[in-house]
Parts: C-alpha cells; structure tokens; sequence
C-alpha cells in the first residue's frame, strides 16, 4: 500500500501504523470508530483523507464538527499534520478564512464546517468534481438530527469506482447517545463500526503508557472509556458542553491586574475540594490550581481534618497572590456539638494566622450553580453564530479535568449533576461561579420596521 505522487512516495504502513487496516479499505456508506484518546482515530482519519484524494482526483471532503470555532485546533490542524506526514506539503494549499485546504494539481478541496450554522451545510457545493466524503468529528456532541442535516450533504450518482462515505469518530462517554443504537447496536451491511483503544498506537511513549496503566489501577471507571474505548455513563453524561479542546489552556503567568478568588468543598472521608481562579478584564474565569484532598482511589478522601487542610492551603498560598475572597459550602458554618467551633471556624482560623484571606459562605442552589457551570462552559454568542467559552481550566488541574465531564445525571433530578458520584470539585466550581453572576452575550436580532424602514433592534437575554 504506497502513496504515489510526482517526486514523492510513502509507504503507508510504515506512516499509519497499525490497527486500522480493515478502516482503511473500508468502502462502506458509514464508517463509524468509537475509541479512546490516544488511539489514533482521528490522525488515521486525516491521512486517510488526505491520501485517498489524491488517488481519486474528483473526491471532495466536508469535515464537520457541531461548532465551527472548534475546526481550526482540531481538524484543520490534524489535517495539515496529515500533509506533512505524508510528504505531499507541497501540494496544497491552506486557507483560514474561511478554513479550506485544496490540492493544487487538481482543485480538489477539503471544506469546514459548524452545525451551529446548518445552512451553511445544506447548502454547500463544490466547483470540480464531486462531494464523495464527509468527516464528523466529535460526534458523541452531536443529536441524530444533527446527522441528518450532514447526511443530506452527501447525494447524487457517483462516477465508477468512486463512492459516498461519512466517518464517525468519537469517545464514547454516554451509553445513550444515538451513535450507539443507530450504529453499534444493529447489523446493516452499509456501516462498519469498531472499538480502538490506545493499545493499537505503537507511537504512545512509556510514559505515555504508564499513564494509562496508573490511570487503570486508581480510576478503573475512566479508564474504561479513556483507555479502552468502552461506553460510559449509564446515566448520560451531564455536562455535554464541556470540551478539552476549547475549555483546558496551558498555564500561562496570570496578569497582575486580574481579580483573584478561591473556593472550596469540604470532605473528610470523600475528598475536598479547592479551586484558585483568575478573572480577566472580559469576565472570563481561569481555574489556575486545584488542591484536591483524593485519598489515591476515585471519591476515597485523605482523612485529613479541617484544621490540616487551612495549613495545606497556607503552604499552596501567598498573601501577595493578592487572593480578593474566598467561598466555602454553606454547610461548613454548622455548629459543632463537641467542640463549639465550626469547620469554617477552624479552617479560617488557620488562613487568618497566615495572612490570608478567610472564606465565606457560598450561595446555595444545586440546580442554579450546575446551570451557572453550563453557561459559562457555552459562554458568549460570537458574530459568526459561534460560542466562546467563559470558563478554562489550566492543564495542571488534573483532577478537574478528569471528573468535570465524567459526571452523570442525578437519579432523582434531571437539572442537576450526580450527587453519588465525585462531584466534589463540581461543587467547589458552582461555588465559585454563583458568587460572579454570568449574563451570556447573544447576538441581538434585527428587525425591519416595514413603515418607517429603519433597522431596530430587540432586547433579549436568556
């Protein structure tokens, strides 16, 4: 199997690696790949792409995620990386407004994207030859109506040889979704569907695998789904907003002049909780530290006590951090019945003697605080009909980034997360948001008043 172009050969194998050679000729109406990160899905897709054009001079692509702003880090990105994999950089052509690739010799084009703007997907056409291919990335985002609006992309007679074909690739966090029954649960000679895991990736470091294994033996739950490419959350997964690509930064040195504030979920025999973030000058919140009180084992506590946590805090801590407030679970201000003192006491107390400034009392409302996460994970309309998030995690919050998005519905209460699982940071989060009141920014609509002829516009919000 070699790619062959004026000046340059690759032989694919040695390029793609393994793992995915009944993916690779799979000529089938739906070629769907549920897997888990480091498994290769979405690299083996962008080569793909990338090579099978140019065989078939006439192919064209449309790559679609469920918001077009997402293309540019992930798709577009992989897609370029695909190109200089394969040696052929000199045969295409990059183009960011709009995102576009083009295979020089021939015209051919790889177009983007966003089902936030579906008339911009229903109505799409392409100057030479034909719109054979369609790659749905991050699908598990996606609603099955959703998918209907990509299928009907893709129609009319083909030429001999050539063929319609949409890709699939996602993490399977929720055993609900859609792709599971419309693809995975059914047999239709028309789909291929498989499982990948980061197994098959003979690229991964031993670093990189000892993760997975260490990952294997303290969070069994997650690995499933992260290592091994099985369905997740039985419940459906409750923050579906939350996207890593979009929502976790590196870390970067916090301006002077942005307010700081932290926050905190208390436990003993389950974990504690505490959060530092940073506000920029448009509003948007940065978690920047985590200190998570995990006992080694998922929702297992250290057994530390109010007092130990004040000191662990002081130790992570500076007054000249310049921290402007601090909020603590409400429930925290309840009197003890042995001591008198209560845990918000006693873990000021330790604060107060290090300089630092002392927590209090959070806002209550479970529903309002797991609302107030989502729409800062949505965050503000742009122009383009896009959102941009008003919420980041540094990269180094390794445990907020590990249990945000793996929690579930509560049994009892659809509008809220899971009260069983390890909510403890999601907690502290809500927390911290409730005491800075979000108003999303939409983009107003215009009205044309027919008499007068002069634009107006409506004030809205949600």
């Amino acid at each position: 199997m070699t790619l062959k172009t004026e000046n340059v050969t690759a032989y694919l194998p040695e390029v793609v690696g393994k793992g995915y050679g009944e993916f690779w000729r799979c000529k089938k109406r739906y070629r769907v790949v549920k897997g888990s990160r480091a498994s290769k899905k979405s690299s083996t897709t962008a080569l793909w792409i990338i090579a099978k054009m140019m065989e078939y001079p006439l192919a064209n692509v449309l790559v679609v995620r469920k918001v077009y702003s997402g293309l540019r880090d992930s798709c577009f990105a992989m897609l370029k990386w695909a190109i200089h994999r394969l040696g052929v950089s000199a045969f295409w052509k990059a183009k960011t407004s709009p995102l576009e690739l083009e295979y020089l010799p021939t015209g051919q084009k790889i177009l983007f994207r966003g089902l936030n703007d579906p008339m911009s997907i229903t109505s799409i056409t392409v100057e030479k030859g034909y719109l054979c291919w369609a790659w749905l990335e991050e699908s598990f985002q996606t609603t099955e109506d959703d998918f209907k609006i990509i299928e009907g992309t893709l129609r009319g007679k083909m030429p001999e040889d050539y063929f319609v074909q949409f890709t699939l690739t996602f993490n399977p966090w929720d055993v609900n979704s859609y792709l599971k029954s419309k693809f995975f649960d059914v047999k239709d000679e028309d789909i291929f569907a498989i499982t990948t895991n980061y197994k098959c990736n003979e690229w991964l470091s031993d670093a990189d695998r000892k993760y997975y294994q260490k990952m294997q033996e303290l969070d069994p739950e997650r690995y499933k789904v992260e290592g091994l490419g099985e369905w997740g959350l039985s419940a459906g997964q409750f923050f579906k907003e939350w996207r890593t690509d979009l929502h976790v930064v590196k870390p970067f040195e916090i301006p002077r002049g942005w307010t700081k504030f932290r926050s905190c979920d208390w436990g003993m025999a389950k974990p504690y909780a505490v959060l530092w973030f940073a506000v920029d000058y448009d509003g948007n919140i940065f978690c920047y530290r985590e200190l998570y009180g995990w006992g080694g084992k998922p929702n297992v506590g250290t057994g530390e006590t109010a007092a130990q946590l004040g000191k662990r805090i002081a130790q992570l801590e500076k007054p000249e951090e310049n921290i402007s407030y601090g909020v603590l679970d409400n429930a925290c201000w309840a009197r003890n019945g042995v001591t008198g003192e209560t845990i918000a006491e006693t873990i000021n107390n330790e604060l107060y003697a290090a300089k630092l400034v002392t927590f209090g009392k959070s806002s209550k409302g479970r529903i309002e605080g797991a609302n107030a996460i989502k729409e800062r994970l949505i965050g503000n309309e742009m122009k383009d009909g896009s959102y941009k998030p008003a919420l980041y995690f540094f990269a180094n919050c390794f445990h907020s980034i590990r249990t945000i998005p793996m929690l579930g519905f509560d049994k009892h209460n659809a509008e809220t997360y899971d009260t069983q699982g390890e909510d403890h940071i999601t907690d502290a989060l809500a927390y911290a948001l409730l005491s800075r009141p979000f108003a999303p920014t939409k983009i107003k609509p215009v009205v044309q008043d027919r008499y007068r002829r002069e634009e107006k516009t409506t004030n809205w919000s949600i």
